[in-house]
């Protein structure tokens, strides 16, 4: 799990030219909390900045919900696709086809039919019929959908098929929200949502934020961090821990506890890889991330 150190208000230089104050902005957003740190002059410019990149997650919560029956992912699945998605939805759904593909199906977006059944597993505490879960998986592959970047058109080829963003959608929104206050000129921030990170230039006079990765410290800048682990949210059925991440080849929750941390250019990536790498398990998600320019991960297992 990440933690998050923050510096004091600092100031540029032994004679400053600005105050370096530092602002912190917290709101509910896609279901998690969400931690806005910024660095800048004034109160006015910080708060306007933060106000955007709320909104940037509002905006985008109405696009890739798959609770909110009216967002635009859901019509789509309700439809069998899309004649001409938005442009956030189509990047997203272009690069979770692309994270499928390296990640050999451990990351799918189509386990839409899979994780509601964990959902009504949480809640029953009982695991899925095996003929549900054979009906799942017939639902359930990289080759059911197909993206036509020239129209942005989208369409899946079985009815029934959900596609579920829980492991990137999030990351993307961290993205745009990290854009939407470099647009205000500041450069020294911090999005935290639910523990995943976009980090910008170090605060002023330091050499960058300080991190908590499983007890470890680190000092971080201009990157992204997302985790994936079991600490809590998982069910316990007959004595056995079942991850919230569901696998998609057994369409059953990862059973192995293991903590995953990556680090790359964007949440998104980030967020996605650490999805797939923790379904893969250490030694094969090790060997995907090696594959992959300017992405590290830290595997840690109980």
């Amino acid at each position: 799990m990440l933690k998050l150190i923050v510096f004091s208000s600092v100031m540029f230089g032994t004679l400053p030219l600005f105050a370096a104050e530092r602002y912190e902005f917290e709101e509910p957003q896609m279901g998690v909390p969400v931690r806005i740190i910024l660095y800048t002059d004034n109160v006015e410019k910080a708060a306007k900045a933060a106000a955007a990149a709320f909104a940037e997650f509002s905006r985008l919560n109405v696009v890739m919900s798959d609770y909110d029956s009216e967002s635009e992912l859901s019509v789509l699945c309700a439809d069998g696709g899309s004649p001409k998605a938005s442009r956030d939805l189509f990047a997203v759904l272009t690069a979770a086809k692309h994270y499928c593909t390296i990640s050999d199906g451990a990351f799918d977006i189509t386990v839409g039919p899979m994780v509601r059944l964990w959902r009504r597993s949480k809640r029953q505490k009982e695991l899925p019929k095996p003929q549900y879960i054979e009906a799942a998986k017939q639902l359930t592959g990289n080759d059911l959908w197909i993206l036509d970047e020239k129209c942005r058109s989208v369409k899946l080829l079985k009815p029934g098929m959900k596609l579920d963003l829980g492991g990137i959608a999030k990351g993307y929104a961290i993205d745009k929200a990290f854009e939407a206050i470099c647009k205000h000129g500041i450069m020294s921030q911090l999005v935290d949502a639910g523990g995943d990170l976009r980090i910008g230039t170090p605060p002023p006079g330091e050499k960058g934020w300080k991190v908590l990765v499983n007890n470890q410290t680190e000092l971080l800048y201009d990157i992204a961090v997302a985790v994936s682990g079991d600490q809590f949210q998982f069910i316990e059925i007959g004595g056995k821990k079942y991850a919230h991440i569901v696998d998609p080849k057994t369409g059953l929750g990862v059973t192995e506890q293991r903590t995953v941390c990556v680090k790359a250019a964007t949440a998104m990536e980030a967020d996605a890889l650490a999805s797939a790498v923790f379904v893969l398990g250490k030694e094969k998600g090790e060997l995907l991330i090696k594959k992959l320019p300017g992405v590290s991960v830290k595997v840690f297992t109980k």
